[in-house]
């Protein structure tokens, strides 16, 4: 009799796996009318060093001399201490506060925004760990630098768009939250009715039906949003997206505080918008091109609308428009109903060799390039995805054995993902086999693996907690 892997009731939603699998995860300045203060009595005092300089990114700042609590920095060359500026705050999974910094710095410098990136938020963290990494860097933050609280965007990448989101769902005030390849299953519940939510994902990112599913349930809500997609996997977006993005942020804090409003910004963004609308019908991509004309009506509607319905009934009726909107759905269909089968292929017993097979198969297809090749790509992440879901779920459950076999489905479907190698650690030490647990370890480390923390808490590596090779490794 064929053995069930898993339990009934988990195979009842397809959906729900896909959707939480992970949730395990020009200047504007104004003059400064009032000093921001903290109550002494209600929050810490921080400090920072006070010798810090404009244009000059700060891979870590340390608060109160700790260095294990530190943000990265960038303040523009633009910034001065009597002119309030807008900020965005950076949430990357891994800690890389510093990353987007880079990544995104001369938009900070266009636009005369401060940068600040957590070096203290990861995946893993629960609500009580997030409360406390978000007052630490808001009150340092709103204490020695002068923000504009009227515009407050709270950027992450992946696990760190989650922890953007469970700050917005708890923070009042916050004006943007940009989510990059991950968000939350109804925002409008939760969030400020007057925060914006972007979605930003790639064509290729595996995540994308997850933020297409989010889009399509905040049309139905009040909720301010949009959607943004760029040609890429899942990793955080291009600059041209990034900058899309705060642009949007700005349309919002225009709308919602008209005193405030920046003409200058306001055509600049328009300019733009109508010249990547003309690329793209150039390139005949004529659905994209009407997702950006929407963005654009939808952005510039409470000032001079920069495009007109005439406009947008006349690209969405066309039969260009019409016969690709038609072949994407039929891609979109497909890829659901691979998914099913990757998952039903899961459900059960795995059998490794026709999983090899199959991902062959669709690694091979992921090279070719347009829709076919990103959904093919899209396909391998939420293999890998379903892989990770449903090891952890066996390990924290205990069950070795089967662990084991899914673990080996996860190398299959990923096998540079250090993940792969810490499970493997995990179950070798649940044989008590020091040889191959250090072996694995070496393997997850030298993948990538960089939480420390996560090796000293698995109970499983007790047995080696005096083990000197381990302590060099941790080193």
């Amino acid at each position: 009799m064929r053995r069930i892997f898993l339990k009934q009731k988990l195979l009842s939603s397809f959906f729900i796996l896909c959707f939480t699998a992970i949730f395990l995860a020009c200047t504007g300045e104004k003059p400064v009318s009032e000093k921001v203060q903290i109550p002494a009595q209600e929050t810490p005092i921080y400090h920072i060093q006070d010798s810090l300089k404009t244009g000059v990114i700060y891979p870590e700042v340390p608060i109160n001399d700790d260095k294990l609590n530190s943000f990265a920095l960038y303040l523009p060359k633009s910034y001065q201490p009597n002119l309030v500026a807008p900020v965005v705050f950076f949430f990357d999974p891994s800690g890389r506060g510093a990353m987007p910094l880079y990544k995104y710095k001369q938009i900070a410098d266009s636009l005369g925004l401060i940068f600040i990136g957590s070096n203290v938020s990861k995946n893993g963290q629960d609500e009580d760990d997030i409360n406390v990494m978000w007052n630490t860097l808001k009150n340092v933050s709103y204490s020695n630098f002068a923000i504009d609280t009227k515009h407050i965007i709270l950027a992450g990448f992946s696990g760190g768009a989650r922890v953007a989101c469970a700050i917005a769902s708890k923070e009042p005030g916050i004006t943007a939250v940009i989510a990059n390849s991950a968000g939350m299953p109804q925002p409008e519940s939760v969030f400020d009715p007057n925060t914006l939510f972007i979605g930003v994902a790639g064509k290729g990112d595996m995540n994308r039906a997850e933020m297409n599913v989010i889009e399509q349930h905040l049309k139905g809500t009040s909720l301010s949003h949009y959607y943004l997609e760029f040609d890429g996997i899942h990793e955080w977006a291009p600059s041209s997206s990034m900058v899309k993005a705060i642009y949007l942020s700005y349309m919002h804090v225009f709308a919602t505080h008209p005193a405030n409003t920046d003409q200058m910004k306001i055509d600049a963004f328009t300019e733009q918008q109508k010249l990547t609308i003309a690329q793209l019908l150039e390139q005949n991509k004529w659905v994209d091109a009407y997702n950006e004309m929407m963005i654009l009506h939808e952005s510039t509607k409470f000032f001079n609308p920069a495009v007109d319905h005439d406009a947008i009934d006349s690209l969405k009726n066309s039969a260009v428009y019409l016969s690709q909107k038609s072949e994407l759905l039929k891609i979109n269909n497909n890829e659901i109903a691979i998914q099913q089968e990757l998952y039903k292929m899961m459900a059960q017993q795995p059998d490794t060799l026709r999983w090899k097979v199959k991902l062959a198969e669709i690694r091979k297809k992921s090279t070719q390039k347009g829709e076919i090749g990103m959904m093919h790509q899209r396909l391998l992440g939420y293999a890998s995805l379903l892989c990770y879901s449903l090891s952890n779920r066996l390990l924290m459950a205990k069950n070795y054995t089967d662990a084991a076999l899914m673990v080996t489905c996860y190398q299959i479907a990923d096998p540079q993902n250090a993940e792969v190698y810490f499970f493997k650690a995990i179950i070798q030490a649940s044989n008590r086999d020091k040889t191959a647990t250090i072996n694995m370890l070496k393997k997850a480390l030298s993948m990538g693996l960089s939480d420390k923390n996560r090796i000293n808490q698995q109970k499983e590596f007790d047995f080696l907690s005096n083990d000197a090779v381990l302590k060099e490794l941790l080193k």
